[in-house]
């Protein structure tokens, strides 16, 4: 029992080491090499850990070898950047000049709810608070806010906000969020009036609309790139 303890020790505080000398990313910020090989040294130290037949040097040679392996790509990463586009991949913008790009979410494989989970991660709540999006090669989306809507400028021109609150999504990806619209006291066919008044026939046509506490419906479109169209509604 005292030898799997010690071996235990010996090995996490092997894996601590190791890891460390990969550097100081937070494990949402790896890129997916580096991911991958966090995930092997782990796999790599269990074997030694829990059977005393297995020797130790079978799994710290075997991480050693992951981080020299990391430490190769790092370098030659380092000295050319086709390689390094190669092996992390390219940050995609997904909003521009405060354009939605569906194609970006496309090929990302993101879902709008996927999207406005990463925004309201980001500290935003609309769409149209957002000037550039732009999803890096660790997984992390960076947002930046339309020129005036930067919290610490309006509060230090005291200028008051508009009505705050989260905007409710009644359409995602063609499909209306049936379950969101008794809560704003609206129903489907106020909301297809909406939608054929903005120009839109067909719910397939809008990747998202949502509507704010201060009753105005922002709606996109389902092209390749959608600037949103606002209806004003009262209040619903």
């Amino acid at each position: 029992m005292l030898i799997l303890f010690l071996r235990a020790v010996i090995l996490f505080v092997t894996m601590v080491v190791l890891m460390r000398l990969m550097g100081k990313r937070q494990i949402g910020q790896l890129q997916p090499y580096e991911l991958a090989m966090s995930m092997l040294i782990a796999n790599l130290a269990t074997p030694p850990m829990g059977d005393t037949a297995v020797p130790l040097l079978y799994g710290v040679v075997p991480m050693v070898a992951m981080i020299f392996i990391h430490a190769l790509i790092t370098l030659c990463g380092m000295k050319s950047e086709r390689l390094r586009r190669l092996i992390d991949g390219h940050a995609y913008p997904v909003v521009k000049d405060g354009i939605l790009s569906n194609r970006a979410l496309d090929q990302l494989g993101f879902t709008m709810s996927d999207f406005l989970a990463e925004m309201r991660s980001a500290g935003f709540l609309r769409i149209q608070d957002v000037d550039t999006a732009i999803m890096e090669t660790s997984g992390k989306l960076s947002v930046f806010p339309v020129p005036g809507k930067e919290t610490a400028t309006l509060s230090d021109l005291g200028i008051t906000p508009s009505a705050g609150g989260l905007p409710v999504p009644v359409i995602l990806s063609g499909r209306i969020q049936k379950e969101n619209l008794p809560p704003l006291l609206v129903d489907e066919t106020w909301l297809r009036a909406q939608l054929k008044k903005a120009g839109f026939d067909s719910l397939r046509a809008v990747a998202l609309a949502s509507l704010d506490p201060a009753g105005t419906l922002w709606i996109y479109s389902c092209e390749n790139t959608c600037a949103p169209v606002v209806v004003q509604t009262q209040g619903g």
